[in-house]
């Protein structure tokens, strides 16, 4: 990718940060080496109770970009809101305090966006995920799509976390902050996909299709509490639909169906069998094979897991560690991430969608066939 001259254009990286001690140092080491140098870099702690504030102070002591403000505990969105209010940047891009950036990160996002007319409001990258050390485990996924995407996105949710999507601040004037009120009824978590979708109905948005993102998966993140992500996306996703009458039956059967298919492996997770058959139930009504082939999957996976379980007490350690990946730095970002297409989300309902996105919704009478 060719990058234009956007060198000189202000760009300000939101931080939220609750009790992120472990990791903060890191996420952002990640945005001081960016090779974009002109940033505001806002780091909002959320009411943290460990050493996070310290922490940020220090780092804000040797770069002056770093502004560290501290607020009650109210939430990542308030968070978010909170940093959004105290920039100045036309441009935003948001940093989970856990997640990392490869070091072309705004100059690859700012110059894919910045030289569009202003009814594209923003661009998002793809990820890798990172254990707790920082290590590559494997890639996200690779699909993404660009201009009218509403359609596509609440279908495949091409970002995937809250690391990868920077707005223009007409897209803030527009549609508002992050929505708080997810927090406060105790299911927050996808706010950020939620941002994504309320901008997607606004605006056109462009992507870069590079593994740019480390996305940390660790047992005190957020995504940990798998029965709050999963009525988190619930949420999302019958928000939306309530937002857009116009969307044709089809699609929001496949919307539900995507969301639920997401919820009952969180469910399942956690043997909570009764909340994860009114899930399957939901996708048993938009396929019937497609519910059997989840519980299939489900058997199958049982007896993996367990498989496994068994020769990890017997795999030599030195066998253990050869499965490391490499640093996410290491890695170059250009490299074809994998996957992303299933059962589910196949090639020929990709086609589909994508044709409707183009409608701009308008396509109701085709797509109830």
């Amino acid at each position: 990718m060719e990058m234009s001259t956007t060198s000189e254009i202000l760009v300000a990286v939101v931080i939220p940060a609750y009790n992120a001690r472990d990791y903060i140092a890191e996420t952002l080491q990640s945005v001081i080496d960016q090779t974009h140098r002109a940033l505001e870099i806002i780091v909002v702690d959320d009411g943290s109770t460990d050493e996070t504030a310290s922490i940020c102070r220090h780092f804000a002591v040797a770069d002056p970009r770093i502004q560290f403000l501290s607020t009650e505990n109210r939430g990542v969105a308030a968070a978010r809101n909170t940093g959004i209010a105290a920039s100045k940047a036309g441009y935003l891009a948001f940093l989970d305090a856990d997640d990392l950036w490869h070091p072309t990160y705004v100059e690859r996002m700012l110059s894919a966006l910045h030289p569009l007319p202003d009814d594209w409001g923003a661009v998002y990258a793809l990820h890798r995920l990172v254990d707790s050390q920082g290590y590559c485990t494997r890639s996200g996924s690779s699909l993404s799509a660009r201009e009218s995407i509403l359609i596509r996105h609440l279908v495949f949710r091409f970002v995937g976390n809250g690391s990868g999507f920077m707005v223009r601040r007409a897209v803030i004037d527009k549609i508002g902050g992050y929505d708080p009120s997810y927090a406060k009824q105790g299911i927050g978590g996808c706010e950020d996909f939620d941002f994504e979708l309320r901008t997607a109905e606004h605006f056109k948005i462009e992507a870069v299709p590079f593994g740019l993102v480390g996305y940390r998966v660790h047992a005190a993140a957020m995504s940990a509490d798998r029965s709050r992500m999963a009525r988190s996306l619930l949420a999302v996703y019958e928000r939306c639909v309530a937002r857009n009458p116009q969307l044709p039956d089809f699609v929001v059967s496949c919307a539900r169906a995507s969301a639920h298919l997401y919820a009952f492996s969180k469910f399942a997770a956690l043997k909570d069998w009764r909340s994860a058959a009114a899930s399957l139930k939901h996708v048993y009504r938009h396929s019937p094979l497609l519910a059997a082939s989840v519980i299939i999957k489900l058997i199958f996976s049982k007896a993996a897991r367990a498989a496994n379980r068994a020769l990890s007490k017997v795999r030599p350690l030195w066998r253990q560690k050869q499965q490391k990946f490499k640093k996410f730095e290491e890695i170059d970002p250009v490299i074809p991430l994998v996957g992303g297409w299933s059962r589910f989300r196949t090639k020929a309902l990709f086609r589909r969608l994508s044709k409707i996105d183009r409608c701009d919704g308008d396509c109701t009478a085709t797509s109830k066939r």
